[in-house]
């Protein structure tokens, strides 16, 4: 067994020939490797560990010809883990970087799709400065990019809907304590999880209707079809691959196409099955309305243990919150209003931009916080009666935000 202090973690990239491997960052029993444990003698070990692994431990003392290398990693590691994950900065000043990123980004998610549409090969390269971009962003401050996600057009639900996977797995990712390195690598399977989908026919992927049989079964072979594509293109990492093929897979065995159990499913695939699923709900599709966050939340939390990773879901509740901003309320005496924030102290009782009166007519924007004892017209106090998505009473939380009163602290 290595010392402590001679077991330095690597990313399967760093690896190189005369390497010792000790551990991997899954059971060995998942794996080909007949020894737990053994020096990398040859490229095809690194490339066949690239396939199940993202990182592994390296015994220093027992490694060959590779002493400079290994510290370099070493001191490469302690720096990154020394540097502050987030420099935050004011929501409405990163919301200038945002913005423009966060449509860079969606309009490449949509190229991704035609591209393969078209038979070209996927553009892996810009998807990564794109991602790079949300990461960056996020890093800076989470509330811009997260309010970004809000905005949605039902004309390009699949295109948007890869990007908002992408900027919830990073927001995951953060919860983890990922580094900047690893926010990209996920936000990377995020971006590309569904690109499989664009092999289902249309009159498929969007009946309004329940699918029949075998419409069901060619609607879940976008599973392996992602993982296809995405084999094809070298560029593209072998987890992003695994998270293509395994998002589907559920904890219980239950899930496609592999069915496969708890232990067998890639980490970021777990990652991504919890907030793909999030955003499936929280978005209006052809067959069915989007819900509420918190009705979302509410689903993934039954599921979680037997769908979906119990300790991710409960991060992933705790970084998006009961009630996240952008999210519509109507009040106990009929008046509508868009959540502006939640103190971390008090997360059942946010600030309230109020904009509609009990008629559902535009009336006199101000901001109730609940958590003081605010009363209305009749003297009762403020209550949240429901809570419906973004959107919802044709309200466009983009206007408020334009015009100033919508300004989200730090997330």
């Amino acid at each position: 067994m290595a010392e402590a202090h001679d077991r330095i973690k690597v990313t399967v990239e760093q690896l190189s020939i005369g390497m010792y491997v000790v551990e991997l960052d899954r059971p060995w029993s998942e794996t080909a490797f007949l020894f737990q444990g053994f020096r990398i003698r040859q490229q095809q070990e690194i490339l066949l560990l690239g396939e199940v692994c993202q990182f592994v431990w390296v015994d220093a003392r027992r490694s060959f010809g590779v002493k400079q290398q290994l510290e370099d990693n070493l001191v490469s590691l302690a720096a990154e883990q020394l540097q502050p994950q987030i420099a935050k900065v004011e929501f409405s000043r990163e919301m200038q970087q945002a913005e423009p990123a966060f449509h860079s980004a969606r309009e490449q998610s949509l190229r991704i799709l035609e591209a393969v549409r078209l038979g070209h090969e996927l553009d892996v390269v810009q998807v990564k400065v794109v991602v790079k971009e949300c990461v960056e962003s996020m890093l800076r401050n989470p509330g811009a990019m997260l309010w970004l996600a809000r905005i949605k057009h039902s004309d390009a639900y699949t295109g948007e809907h890869c990007l908002r996977v992408a900027i919830f797995a990073i927001a995951l990712g953060r919860e983890l304590h990922l580094r900047q390195g690893e926010l990209e690598h996920q936000g990377m399977c995020g971006m590309l999880h569904d690109v499989g989908k664009i092999k289902v026919p249309n009159e498929i992927l969007n009946k309004p209707g329940g699918l029949t049989p075998d419409e069901l079964r060619i609607m879940q072979s976008h599973a392996s079809e992602g993982r296809k594509l995405l084999m094809s293109n070298q560029q593209v990492t072998a987890a992003a691959v695994d998270v293509a093929y395994s998002h589907h897979e559920r904890l219980d065995g239950r899930g496609y196409p592999r069915g496969l159990d708890a232990p067998r499913i890639p980490y970021f695939a777990k990652i991504v099955a919890v907030v793909d699923a999030y955003d499936a709900i929280n978005s209006d599709r052809v067959y069915s309305k989007g819900k509420s966050s918190l009705e979302a939340l509410r689903i993934l939390f039954e599921a979680r243990g037997s769908h979906f990773d119990a300790e991710l879901v409960g991060l992933f509740v705790r970084r998006i919150g009961i009630y996240p901003p952008g999210e519509i309320v109507e009040m106990s005496n009929g008046e509508v209003g868009i959540i502006v924030a939640c103190s971390p102290l008090s997360k059942l009782k946010p600030r309230v931009l109020l904009v509609l009166d009990a008629q559902k007519q535009p009336g006199t924007e101000r901001v109730i916080d609940l958590e003081q004892p605010v009363l209305d017209s009749q003297q009762r106090p403020y209550r949240i009666k429901e809570v419906y998505p973004t959107g919802a009473f044709a309200i466009d939380i983009e206007v408020y935000r334009r015009k100033g009163l919508i300004i989200p602290p730090h997330l």
